[in-house]
């Protein structure tokens, strides 16, 4: 990140090491998840690691586990080999400059005739967005995220453990 001022409830260096954890703990998912997949021997509710629902319908878990931890996992990796270059300067821009352009613009958010995306003047002085940086505190709304993260990515682990295995089920399901 250039030399821009400090704020003062984002540090990037910290929000880093919280992703750099995240990363961690959704390949430790990855890694169970895979050795549950190949080395425990399905329950009789999931012949062959395949739920199926009353109407009947499969469900392959291990391709709900490739989809799932593994797409949490890249991303949260690609998050932190990219950090430097563009999520910190991102959250940074977010946090700092207040901006009226509509995050999607052809969603039908916003109003498309106040801009358009392929007139952006580079010249135009951006206003700082002093509410952003003194009551928004990114420092922990970035761990809030990671952890929802990790947890959603999980959700396969969970379940082939609730749902697949022969462990004693405490849930009650």
């Amino acid at each position: 990140m250039d030399e821009r001022p400090r704020l003062p409830h984002y540090d990037p260096e910290y929000c880093l090491k919280v992703a750099k954890w995240a990363a961690f703990v959704c390949v430790a998912i990855l890694l169970v998840e895979l050795f549950l997949l190949l080395l425990v021997s399905p329950s009789a509710k999931c012949p062959g690691w395949t739920m199926y629902a009353e109407t009947g319908q499969a469900t392959y878990v291990w391709i709900l586990a490739a989809v799932v931890t593994g797409g949490a996992t890249i991303g949260i990796c690609y998050v932190v080999l990219r950090w430097k270059e563009k999520f910190s300067q991102d959250l940074y821009d977010s946090l700092a400059y207040r901006d009226d352009q509509p995050a999607f613009p052809y969603a039908g958010f916003g109003n498309r005739a106040k801009f358009d995306p392929g007139k952006i003047e580079p010249s135009k002085q951006r206003e700082l967005n002093l509410e952003g940086m003194l009551f928004f505190n990114a420092n922990s709304m970035f761990v809030r995220v990671c952890i929802y993260w990790c947890l959603g990515g999980a959700l396969p682990l969970f379940l082939m453990i609730t749902k697949c295995t022969n462990v004693p089920n405490f849930l009650g399901y």
